[in-house]
């Protein structure tokens, strides 16, 4: 699981510009390139797997302050490597995941508490979190999860078992669950 500390992302973006301590790194593993960006906070930004670095770069966006870093979170690499294995991952990193609102933190906050190869819906999240109308509202707050597999947004499925959407895409979304042996009904 994540520590996920609740951070500016926005304030981590602002400091990069004028004092440099956002740091990124892209590197390789099956089955592409990844990107990984951190704060002195945590990790604030990671790219699903591209074809190529400029792909990855692309994602990732680094502010014109951060500074390219080296084996930035080697363990990362090592843990990534493991779950496209289809070997249970989990990534006990800290995350600097500010800069979003109190609901959106929240949503986080419980998709980060789901296990390796389990679902939830969206409305088990909303209800979850408090909200037990606003299964929508978590769905577009999962749209803009800055460190997907680290928060497993492709975990949360809709309430009738079928895949519901995904910010990376839904080939990439049940790709990712059937790697986890839990692809959802109805697909």
């Amino acid at each position: 699981m994540s520590r996920v500390a609740l951070k500016s992302l926005d304030t981590a973006v602002r400091r990069a510009e004028t004092d440099s301590d956002i740091r990124w790194d892209i590197f390789k593993i099956q089955p592409g390139w990844v990107g990984v960006m951190a704060s002195t906070e945590g990790i604030c930004r990671l790219t699903l797997p591209q074809p190529g670095q400029a792909e990855a770069l692309g994602q990732l966006k680094p502010p014109p302050g951060a500074t390219r870093t080296d084996n930035l979170v080697s363990s990362l690499a090592t843990k990534l490597e493991s779950y496209f294995k289809g070997i249970s991952t989990d990534f006990p990193f800290s995350l600097d995941l500010g800069g979003y609102t109190p609901f959106e933190s929240l949503v986080f906050q419980a998709c980060a508490q789901i296990p390796y190869g389990q679902t939830a819906s969206y409305g088990q999240i909303a209800r979850q979190i408090g909200y037990p109308k606003a299964a929508r509202a978590v769905g577009q707050a999962l749209h803009k999860n800055p460190v997907p597999l680290i928060v497993p947004c492709h975990r949360i499925i809709a309430g009738s078992g079928k895949t519901g959407g995904f910010n990376g895409g839904i080939n990439i979304k049940c790709w990712l669950l059937t790697l986890e042996a839990r692809k959802p009904s109805g697909l």
